[in-house]
């Protein structure tokens, strides 16, 4: 693989008692992009972060970081990226401050570099004015800052984003973005995993889905969009109940790939928009409409009918 591919992943496979939870992954990540690891829970992708970062053996398979191999040659590798974990551990009797420092001298920075570093990070995720406070006393998007922040206290060029915006609030989770957003504009390689896909969709240049321990789609957002080779989806709710024959008719039209029923509403798949005025007169003369809603396919799509979670016949 050439030089610039700056995470190499080769055939990785991880076997716990006999169940297979990673299965023959392979991929690259070149410097200075971000990639998103998506899947549903239990699909491998946590073991597979698990192995990149050498908290897990893998089962078969090759890990290099920087040309670097993560088995044979680990302090190496693991002096070119950190982690900002999904789980915040806080220390319970320092200051975020002494927090960033201790940090910072637990991966081999001077007394006088890591005060340093703790200072130019605390003022990175503008944490500044509470230097003196406890972890524990900060809300949970200045905790997910903080956790960045000790990520960044060496200034890899790697950096894994564990879930980074998990349980907070809109405001909060939209304010961490413009700081991964900034990483992004310092050439930082990132490897985000995540389960909102606007996230993804939003950071990632690429991205991997994965589901029972395989790779099942690779490819930008927006390559992945059109994937699924449809224009658009409709959704809409009747005023009254549609029959099984009404469904048929509407299955029936050209253009409507796939339809489901769910909660009252009916989503149907369009490989163009020519058919929407016939679906519309069709639906009116059948049930009428109460609402309608027209979009064109999102990741969240791609990812559910991929997954085996999406719309079905």
């Amino acid at each position: 693989m050439p030089a610039s591919q700056i995470i190499q992943v080769s055939s990785l496979s991880k076997t716990f008692s006999a169940h297979r939870v990673v299965n023959d992954v392979s991929f690259c990540v070149p410097s200075g992009q971000t990639l998103g690891l998506l899947g549903p829970n239990g699909a491998g992708k946590t073991t597979t972060i698990r192995m990149l970062t050498g908290l897990v053996r893998p089962s078969s398979g090759s890990i290099t970081i920087g040309g670097h191999d993560v088995l044979f040659d680990p302090i190496a590798a693991k002096r070119l990226f950190d982690v900002s974990p999904q789980e915040a551990s806080l220390h319970p009797h320092l200051s975020i401050a002494e927090d960033l420092y201790f940090y910072a001298r637990l991966r081999g920075l001077s007394r006088s570099e890591a005060k340093l570093r703790a200072k130019e990070t605390l003022k990175w995720a503008h944490l500044e004015e509470h230097a003196k406070k406890n972890g524990h006393q900060l809300s949970g998007g200045m905790q997910r800052r903080l956790l960045m922040a000790r990520a960044l206290i060496t200034d890899p060029p790697i950096l894994y984003l564990d879930e980074p915006t998990t349980g907070l609030d809109p405001q909060s989770r939209h304010a961490l973005w413009d700081y991964i957003w900034e990483l992004k504009g310092r050439g930082k390689t990132i490897i985000l995993t995540t389960h909102y896909m606007e996230e993804a969709e939003m950071l990632c240049d690429r991205v991997i889905i994965i589901d029972n321990g395989r790779i099942i789609a690779e490819g930008s957002p927006a390559q992945l969009q059109r994937s699924l080779g449809i224009d658009s989806i409709l959704t809409l709710k009747p005023r009254r109940p549609l029959s099984s024959a009404d469904m048929e008719v509407l299955r029936g039209i050209p253009g409507v790939m796939q339809l489901h029923i769910s909660e009252g509403r009916i989503s149907m798949n369009l490989l163009d928009k020519e058919s929407l005025d016939r679906i519309v007169v069709t639906a009116s003369g059948l049930a009428g409409i109460e609402e309608l809603s027209l979009k064109e396919p999102s990741l969240e799509d791609v990812f559910l009918q991929l997954t085996g979670r999406g719309l079905r016949e």
